[in-house]
């Protein structure tokens, strides 16, 4: 009976890990390619302070935007950001895109 006991709080474990782990407070990710006419993104909850950090090899697009695509905040085509966006309620998404001709590797810092 013992194997099953380890394995029932194995597996409530891995829902509470999991559960946190939708409600998404921090990305951190280095060297991450985009390739040309590819987007990549990462959602948040609002309300909120954002900080945003992102450098990228080459010029990538970058926005904050609503689940319905409301754009909050369009930091252009760049290839860093360093600020600290603050995000209404609501559920929000960091979007990079690549409108170049050549991949874009990224490094990304999300905090609330």
């Amino acid at each position: 009976m013992k194997p099953v006991r380890w394995l029932v709080v194995l597996l409530l474990a891995l829902v509470v890990f999991s559960a946190a782990c939708l409600d998404n407070n921090f990305v951190y990710a280095r060297g991450k390619s985009v390739p040309p006419g590819e987007t990549r993104g990462w959602p948040f909850k609002g309300p909120a302070n954002l900080t945003v950090e992102i450098s990228s090899s080459v010029p990538v697009e970058v926005k904050v935007v609503s689940s319905d695509g409301t754009v909050l905040r369009d930091f252009g085509t760049v290839r860093e950001v360093n600020d600290v966006v603050e995000l209404p309620k609501g559920v929000w998404k960091v979007v990079i895109s690549n409108p170049g001709n050549e991949t874009a590797v990224i490094d990304v810092k999300l905090k609330t």
